[in-house]
């Protein structure tokens, strides 16, 4: 399972460069992160195109074209709306590869399941209607899974171990690590998710908050935040905190 890091634009040349595999935020309006992943395309990584940003409210329509059109992904997320009703995914969903879908032959597309919370049904529902369109190549397993859909913690691992069963063909990526959590890591590389997304390691190493320890995580409950794209590098003495974060999600740091 191929793990993509999430990293202030200050750290994307010491962190990112450690994966082959990106996510990619729809951002189109700062050129120092745009210009860093068109490298990364250039250079053959494997791109997948997000749909968000934090430049904008929402990239669901032009501004999501514009930023295909930019990063030339190998894979783009497809418009989702989380923990709302699952046709309003759908619906978003279809709509868009009905209008862009021909103009980017050799883009493959990815669905995002989303229904609202405790709705498991819902959300299966989104799924097998998903995997009836051809033009689908990819699931997402979204966070949400876990914590709000299902209240499930290794909602995302049976998910993925169904899906692989009934349609081996398709490959998954997990958005975002359940709370830091880097036990659920094997469980969903043994259910064959393809690649997994967190800001987790770089960002709360940015803050000198470790993985994988309880009181940590507790602590960062209390007062973690959102990743700042824009922050200020990190204090040197933390280089460490994130290096061993990035090896307990499996990352070499030694790979390039």
């Amino acid at each position: 399972m191929e793990f993509c890091i999430i990293s202030p634009t200050a750290g994307l040349e010491r962190y990112a460069t450690l994966s082959k595999t990106h996510l990619v935020l729809a951002h189109i309006l700062d050129k120092e992160y745009v210009d860093f992943y068109q490298q990364c395309r250039a250079d053959g990584d494997f791109i997948i195109l997000d749909n968000g940003a934090y430049e904008s409210a929402g990239t669901n329509g032009p501004s999501l074209v514009e930023a295909i059109r930019r990063y030339d992904p190998h894979v783009c997320v497809l418009p989702d709306y989380l923990l709302e009703p699952w046709k309003r995914t759908w619906h978003a969903s279809i709509a868009f590869l009905d209008a862009y879908s021909d103009r980017f032959p050799n883009v493959e597309w990815l669905y995002i399941p989303q229904a609202e919370k405790g709705d498991m049904h819902g959300f299966i529902e989104s799924y097998l209607e998903a995997v009836q369109d051809q033009r689908i190549s990819w699931i997402g397993i979204p966070r949400a899974l876990a914590y709000a859909i299902s209240g499930n913690p290794l909602a995302r691992v049976e998910f993925a171990r169904m899906v692989r069963k009934d349609h081996p063909n398709l490959r998954l990526h997990a958005f975002g690590m359940v709370n830091g959590d880097v036990h659920e890591l094997g469980y969903l590389a043994q259910a064959g998710v393809t690649s997994i997304d967190s800001s987790a390691p770089v960002w709360r190493g940015w803050h000198g908050c470790a993985l994988g320890i309880p009181s940590e995580h507790e602590a960062w409950d209390k007062g973690g935040t959102v990743v700042d794209f824009n922050a200020k590098d990190h204090d040197p003495l933390f280089t460490a905190c994130i290096h061993n974060n990035l090896e307990a999600c499996g990352v070499r740091i030694s790979t390039r």
